[in-house]
C-alpha cells in the first residue's frame, strides 16, 4: 500500500509531473512505476493468504488517500501544473477547471473500484470460518 500511495503522490507533485511531461523516458518510468506499484498492491489485497481484515484496512486506507489527493486537486485555489495552463483551452476549459475536473474524477469515479473491492473483501471475510476471520 505504501509503495502505491507514495508513487501516486510523488508523481502528482508538480515538479515531478512537469519532469515526466518534459522527458519521454521519465514519462514512461512514471507510468511503469504507477502500474507496478498498483499491481503489487492489488495482488496483495487479493491474495488468499491475506487476512480479510488487513485487506479491508488496506483498501479503505488507499481509497481515503487517493480521495484526499483528488480533493486537493479539486479544491486547490489555483492551477498546480504549468503544463496544463494552455492545453485545456482547446476544450473550452480554463486550467483550473481542467484540474478540478481531473481531481473530481480521481475523487469520485476512481474510488468505485475501491468500494467494490471493499464489498468483496467484507463478503470474503463474512464467509470465512469464525477462526479464520482475524
Amino acid at each position: 500500500m505504501l509503495a502505491a500511495t507514495a508513487a501516486l503522490y510523488l508523481w502528482h507533485a508538480p515538479p515531478l509531473y512537469a519532469w515526466a511531461l518534459a522527458d519521454t523516458g521519465v514519462y514512461w518510468f512514471m507510468q511503469l512505476s504507477l502500474l507496478a506499484s498498483a499491481t503489487v498492491f492489488w495482488r496483495a489485497v487479493l491474495a488468499p493468504r491475506t487476512a480479510p481484515a488487513l485487506a479491508l484496512l488496506a483498501v479503505v486506507a488507499s481509497a481515503g488517500l487517493m480521495g484526499m489527493l483528488g480533493a486537493l486537486l479539486t479544491l486547490a485555489p489555483e492551477p498546480l501544473y504549468v503544463a496544463h495552463r494552455i492545453a485545456p483551452l482547446a476544450f473550452g476549459l480554463s486550467a483550473l477547471e481542467d484540474q478540478r475536473l481531473g481531481g473530481l474524477i480521481m475523487w469520485v469515479p476512481a474510488l468505485l473500484p475501491y468500494a467494490a473491492m471493499a464489498a468483496v473483501t467484507v463478503r470474503r471475510w463474512s464467509a470465512a470460518p469464525p477462526g479464520a476471520r482475524a
